[in-house]
């Protein structure tokens, strides 16, 4: 049987964000057979964890496709990212009280993105390891298609899919002598 993973994010913001990591070591704690892999960041490393200062990005979203449950802190980016990968996040609000972020814009995202079906808040420890319970045990959705892209966007795909005509030789070597003469400062 393979080891159930948590990845934990606090994103790559200059700030420490201690209390995820407060709020995490007691679930550990009581969740051994759980591989926890943290991205702590400024703050200080998390008992029981994998910790990591800073994950490459490529290698963090990798690790968050195979995760069982991905929590985040309460960062647009984050959010973005995960739901691009087809993950639904838990997401844990910075705020301002505790000098982990400037103002409350991470409150009001994520209660918007609670709204909107893209995460699972908590806001409290209980309510963080109430949705890492549920998610490990299958009641808690972890998994969310990715959304299909607007109108905008797929136009945009569509046409970047599609190779471009190709241009005669003489538009080419006229377009490229316009190019020579603005290099080397000639505007006729």
């Amino acid at each position: 049987m393979t080891r159930r993973m948590v990845v934990v994010s606090v994103g790559s913001y200059h700030l420490p964000f201690d209390r995820l990591g407060e709020w995490m070591e007691p679930w550990i704690t009581r969740h051994s057979e759980v591989r926890v892999v943290m991205q702590h960041g400024p703050g200080r490393p998390v008992a029981g964890a994998e910790n990591h200062d800073v994950l490459p990005y490529l290698g963090l979203l990798e690790l968050c496709r195979t995760a069982d449950a991905v929590v985040l802190q309460g960062g647009a980016g984050g959010v973005m990212d995960m739901r691009a990968i087809g993950r639904l996040p838990i997401v844990v609000p910075r705020v301002p009280v505790h000098d982990e972020v400037v103002d409350e814009h991470q409150l009001i995202f994520t209660d918007q993105a609670e709204r909107l079906g893209a995460v699972h808040r908590a806001t409290s420890r209980e309510q963080l390891w109430a949705a890492l319970d549920g998610m490990l045990g299958g009641q808690l959705e972890s998994h969310a298609p990715t959304p299909a892209p607007t109108p905008g966007i797929a136009a945009a795909i569509e046409l970047l899919a599609a190779p471009p005509a190709r241009i005669s030789g003489r538009v080419r070597a006229r377009r490229m002598s316009h190019s020579i003469r603005m290099i080397l400062g000639r505007r006729h």
